[in-house]
């Protein structure tokens, strides 16, 4: 997970501790939105993952677990409140789920993630 915070770091100039909350929404969305069987074996190839969405999900508790689009939704408001531009959502949303592919294969990041509105555009 560092190579992944530290390239958007790099490439963004987005403080490390704000990357760093906006991969553990997007990754919590994942797994709390995703296809249940398949997020296990996706964070099982993604070292660091788990933590990173357990240090960050003490501010998420309840805000992802709401409906179809209530975790959608709340996770756009959460990147929102830290002050993230649409943009900057966008690109921390893509290098993520590139790393994901790039970890974990296409084929995997597609079976957790096709379903959850608003993230077939990163796919």
């Amino acid at each position: 997970m560092q190579e992944l915070i530290n390239g958007i770091v790099a490439k963004s100039g987005i403080p490390q501790e704000k990357v760093e909350e906006a991969l553990g929404v997007i990754f919590n969305l994942i797994k709390t939105q995703g296809n249940p069987n398949k997020v296990a074996e996706l964070f099982g190839k993604l070292p660091g993952v788990e933590d990173l969405v357990r240090r960050q999900s003490g501010s998420l508790t309840g805000l992802l677990a709401g409906g179809m689009m209530g975790g959608p939704l709340a996770a756009v408001s959460k990147l929102q409140s830290l002050g993230l531009t649409t943009p900057q959502m966008k690109d921390i949303g893509s290098a993520a789920l590139a790393h994901a592919r790039a970890r974990a294969g296409d084929d995997l990041v597609r079976q957790c993630a096709a379903n959850i509105p608003g993230i077939g555009g990163f796919l």
